[in-house]
């Protein structure tokens, strides 16, 4: 997202006729650019719906083994994709500067690959959109809190859709005469289908956030005094101290003073936050039997 909000100040979204030469190869390389930002994030997005629901809906070594074959088959083919986007040209910067003598790979074969990567992204969203609602058909709970659940991965439908509308302008990367302005809706599919897919991960995660009464919860959760008392540190006060209770919080030696019935006292007392010393006492009864009472009962006869 970045670089492509970089590149709208050098002519992203304007005809290129209209552009200077140098900001327009600027532009150009910026979007380049954004192409692996994009393969890589819907490589880990993926990887952690996955996760996710290896977590969530593991029950078999099946779909475990299915869920790692997903995950290996996934990364692969968006590696190998930005393997050829990369290296397509040479020297590599003719790919945003066709000024520069070189050489390019075919068109055929970089669209191909690229057509080929969009149609596995659109598969793979479509899977992990349909696996939530594989696992919860027979789960015993709630209809509402099902259907929240398959209603937000099947967001990944519109990614997958978001998916195939990229695959549509693949053939604006090597055709196009025009590329500031024919980049605009490649790129922007792009973007929302990963923006999709990072809202359809996270939202489950959102919902506790969204409970009636959870802020004024951690609020008063927060203003609480449960916490030990020996932790607090007081401030200094000009007002004189009226005696010392029980569980006075008063760290620095000078204000606190010495107390038999005190159940903490300092190791090393010339320190602001010395080694405190507790003590506690544990009274443990038990209970008699009927022939030690009678023993008990001679003794004191």
């Amino acid at each position: 997202m970045a670089l492509i909000l970089a590149a709208v100040p050098y002519g992203l979204g304007r005809h290129y006729d209209t552009l200077d030469v140098d900001r327009a190869v600027y532009c150009i390389k910026l979007m380049r650019m954004c192409l692996f930002p994009l393969l890589f994030s819907t490589i880990f997005l993926k990887i952690s719906i996955s996760l996710l629901l290896m977590r969530l809906f593991l029950t078999t070594r099946v779909w475990k083994i299915f869920f790692w074959c997903f995950i290996a088959f996934n990364t692969i083919t968006s590696l190998l994709d930005a393997a050829i986007v990369l290296p397509q040209c040479d020297p590599v910067a003719r790919t945003w500067d066709k000024r520069v003598d070189g050489t390019c790979w075919p068109k055929s074969a970089i669209n191909g690959a690229a057509i080929a990567q969009g149609t596995i992204a659109a598969g793979t969203d479509i899977v992990l959109s349909i696996l939530p609602i594989v696992f919860l058909w027979k789960v015993k709970i709630p209809i509402k809190v099902k259907a929240a659940i398959c209603g937000l991965m099947a967001l990944g439908f519109a990614s997958a859709g978001f998916a195939l509308a990229r695959t549509m302008y693949v053939s604006t990367l090597t055709e196009s005469s025009d590329p500031t302005w024919d980049y605009v809706n490649l790129y922007m599919c792009a973007f929302l289908e990963s923006s999709i897919g990072v809202i359809a991960a996270a939202a489950p995660s959102v919902r506790p956030l969204l409970r009636p009464g959870f802020w004024n919860k951690e609020y008063s959760r927060s203003r609480s005094r449960s916490f030990p008392l020996h932790t607090l540190t007081a401030k200094k006060s000009a007002r004189p101290v009226w005696g010392d209770t029980l569980f006075d919080t008063r760290l620095d030696l000078e204000d606190r003073p010495i107390n038999s019935r005190d159940s903490e006292s300092k190791l090393w007392p010339q320190l602001s936050m010395a080694i405190v010393k507790r003590t506690s006492i544990e009274v443990v009864t038990n209970s008699l039997t009927n022939s030690e009472v009678k023993a008990m009962g001679r003794r004191s006869a």
